[in-house]
């Protein structure tokens, strides 16, 4: 094979270093201006300006494929070596945003708040870096549009939908609306509010909760302190369920549950019984001996609830407390009616990662009233809207096409090469 003319050599590594300079100017121009903003994150231009953005910047690109491959800043920019240099770029960003610990930023160093990598994804260097691989990605499936050909329609399909997917997911930020519905039994509301209440709008619906349910796990063991102000049990200690019959070994005791009710009431000062009330909490008899004095102390437990008091029962000599830890729920849901205008209301099941879709909106089971428990008589609904999920959906599905039609060349070429 002949070498490459030294002409042809110099204006590929020319091409690297023009596409690392644009990486390094980029991410300088961005890192002071959010430094001037003060770490303020980038938001993208709301519906329906975000998608005449989108449109414009797709019909220039489709205008460079057809027009602008014979002008060189547009082939540099839509080429192999500006497309390493701007992945790297994009990905020193991520590692850099990676290795910061997660927090609210508070305890990060001031620079590093001021790029605004206290929330990378909305920071201004980590989006420029993103438009700067959009670009190469877009010029460089444009720029092969007037060489149209059934080989390259793989390439088409998956860069086109990557294209489609990234920038679809940048400018929806601004469209993305988060609320949460928080309704009693047997009330209807269309109110929706943000995470701490400062904000309020209706949905296009009303939902009228019917029942919640909860199911919860069997109760745990825990360990709180004399005074019975915080937990103290840590973590690699033994995770012990407080079924009856139970035995156990903790911190040098012995631990045998003689009894346990999923709900119970005190019975006199010193016991429990169990109850069919919504409002009653579960209770254990537990029966501790240390192991080194045989020493033996026994009473019952419950995490008690608005209605019926915590009980611990003292080790004995040891500085802690056994306690029962509050119930972990298995699952949770909500069983809801959808009232919209001049419609027929219908009924609906929302459970945890099961959602529903009405009028563009997903509503999420998200949480109850945890103090109350199994006797929650309201939920709280998570209503998700993203116009852009669709543009998302379809850029995913082109991506997905193109690597299968990638898979089936491999797997064609493989059997022409046997035969």
């Amino acid at each position: 094979m002949p070498d490459q003319p030294p002409q042809a050599t110099f204006t590929f590594r020319s091409d690297y270093l023009i596409g690392a300079t644009i990486c390094l100017a980029t991410s300088l121009a961005a890192s002071t201006v959010s430094i001037i903003r003060d770490g303020a994150p980038l938001t993208a231009p709301p519906w329906p300006a975000n998608a005449i953005v989108l449109g414009l910047v797709a019909a220039w690109l489709f205008f460079i494929g057809l027009k602008g491959q014979r002008f060189a800043p547009t082939r540099l920019l839509g080429g192999l070596p500006f497309a390493i240099c701007v992945i790297g770029h994009f990905f020193l960003w991520v590692l850099v945003a990676g290795t910061l610990p997660a927090s609210d930023g508070s305890q990060l160093p001031t620079l590093v708040r001021k790029l605004g990598l206290s929330s990378p994804i909305t920071s201004i260097p980590f989006n420029a870096a993103l438009l700067l691989f959009l670009l190469n990605l877009g010029l460089a499936t444009a720029g092969r549009i007037t060489k149209l050909k059934k080989a390259r329609l793989k390439f088409y399909v998956s860069h086109g939908g990557m294209w489609l997917l990234i920038a679809a997911g940048l400018l929806s930020s601004s469209d993305l609306e988060r609320w949460e519905l928080i309704v009693s039994e047997g009330d209807a509301t269309a109110e929706v509010s943000n995470a701490d209440g400062t904000q309020t709008r209706y949905l296009p619906f009303g939902v009228l909760l019917a029942d919640f349910d909860i199911e919860f796990f069997t109760t745990q063991l825990t360990l709180v302190d004399v005074d019975e102000t915080e937990i103290i049990w840590q973590k690699g200690e033994p995770l012990i369920d407080l079924e009856k019959g139970n035995i156990a070994r903790i911190r040098g005791w012995e631990l045998e549950v003689l009894e346990s009710y999923e709900a119970a009431v005190p019975l006199g000062k010193t016991a429990y019984q169990p109850h069919d009330s919504p409002f009653a909490p579960p209770a254990a008899h537990l029966r501790a001996t240390h192991l080194e004095t045989g020493r033996t102390v026994q009473g019952w437990t419950t995490c008690g609830n608005d209605h019926v008091p915590t009980t611990t029962i003292l080790a004995e000599g040891s500085d802690f407390r056994f306690a029962m830890a509050l119930p972990r729920p298995k699952r949770f849901s909500s069983q809801v009616t959808i009232l919209k205008k001049g419609e027929e209301p219908f009924p609906v099941k929302i459970e945890v990662n099961k959602p529903i879709t009405i009028d563009g909106w997903k509503l999420n089971q998200l949480s109850y009233d945890e103090t109350a428990g199994k006797a929650s008589r309201w939920t709280v609904l998570e209503a998700v809207r993203d116009p852009w999920m669709p543009a998302i959906y379809v850029g995913l599905a082109l991506l997905a096409l193109g690597a299968l039609m990638h898979l089936i060349d491999r797997v064609t070429i493989e059997k022409l090469t046997k035969n």
